[in-house]
């Protein structure tokens, strides 16, 4: 329904949000899929995306797209459109909010690790290292503020249900849309090294940015190794693994939503500081992706084949991580904030 239209009935224009998401150009990325999912929830809202680049997928599914220029980009796009609110997802610049709080009542960040987490109204920490000390007030930390896939849902603690691994034991290997690290190539070719009947299927993202030869030679060379490119069903894929390997970003929640073994390989420093995909959560990591030994992997691997009681017992601690799909929390708090905003616009009394 189009603004005009709806305070005609109302008597009310209708509120704006500007969602300014740094990293919404890959459609499967998580930070995307969030974005969409929760502007999707907002159906009495206004939603304007800002980039800095094209978003064709996000014009496709009916937002509207505000191309901003530069450091003060965001600045000078909040001054013109007056917003009720703002969502930020990523990294905040050195200064970005100062301005920002005079312009717009208020402001809700996710996944921010920069001076933002402090001087947002509500902010929702899902990602990040072991908490120490007290949390802000404004913060949400964990998996509450986690939203899954569409796909993954249908499937939810699809691991609980699971028989024990039968005669081809399915491997899924997912790094995500980009695998800056190509652990994709790095784990296939350590897979290819155990002599057992094994199920291996490989998922690559749309930015999958490296040479996709290596990995299709190694799969037409076996029997049962398939490497996917998008699109495939995600949640599909998934739910039908006996084991997932993936990377230590977004993946271990959507494989805890699920409750299915899996082992991890962080692609960077960063991504080994994240705190849920740990022994304690029913994981098996194992550090950095780029230094595991293939003699780490297998072995992994073949403790969660062999061995199973610590099967079940990964598989018991990801579902009582309660790791559930957060939207509905997420859009009450955005209405929240629009309802009572702990700032009136400037001039409005």
């Amino acid at each position: 329904m189009q603004p005009e239209r709806v305070k005609a009935l109302t008597g009310q224009p209708k509120k704006k949000a500007v969602f300014y998401c740094t990293a919404i150009d890959i459609p499967s990325a998580y930070r995307t899929r969030r974005a969409m999912r929760i502007a999707q929830s907002l159906t009495d809202i206004e939603v304007i995306f800002l980039s800095e680049r094209p978003l064709s997928h996000i014009e496709e599914a009916g937002f509207r797209v505000v191309r901003i220029r530069g450091k003060d980009g965001l600045r000078k796009a909040a001054e013109e459109l007056r917003p009720d609110i703002l969502l930020r997802d990523g990294r905040s610049e050195p200064g970005e909010l100062d301005a920002l709080r005079d312009m717009i009542p208020a402001i809700i960040h996710f996944d921010d690790s920069g001076e933002g987490e402090t001087a947002a109204d509500l902010v929702f920490r899902t990602f990040g290292g072991e908490i120490r000390g007290p949390v802000p007030r404004n913060v949400v930390t964990g998996q509450a503020g986690f939203i899954a896939d569409p796909s993954l849902i249908r499937h939810r603690r699809v691991g609980l249900g699971k028989r024990p691994p039968g005669d081809l034991p399915h491997i899924v290997v997912a790094h995500g849309p980009t695998d800056p690290a190509n652990l994709s190539h790095r784990t296939l070719r350590h897979l290819t090294q155990l002599h057992i009947p094994l199920k291996v299927t490989v998922l690559l993202g749309e930015a999958y940015s490296h040479p996709d030869d290596p990995l299709m030679m190694m799969a037409l060379g076996r029997r049962n190794v398939t490497v996917k490119r998008v699109p495939y069903d995600y949640g599909r894929e998934l739910a039908s693994a006996d084991i997932v390997i993936c990377s230590s970003g977004y993946i271990p929640y959507d494989v805890a939503f699920l409750s299915i073994p899996c082992i991890v390989l962080a692609q960077d420093e960063e991504e080994l500081g994240h705190a849920l995909p740990n022994e304690e959560n029913g994981f098996i990591p194992l550090g950095l992706g780029r230094k595991v030994k293939q003699s780490m992997l297998l072995n992994a691997v073949m403790e969660l084949l062999l061995h199973e009681p610590r099967r079940k017992r990964a598989i018991e601690r990801q579902a009582a991580l309660n790791v559930e799909d957060g939207l509905d929390m997420v859009s009450e708090a955005v209405h929240y904030y629009l309802e009572y905003p702990p700032r009136r616009k400037a001039g409005k009394h």
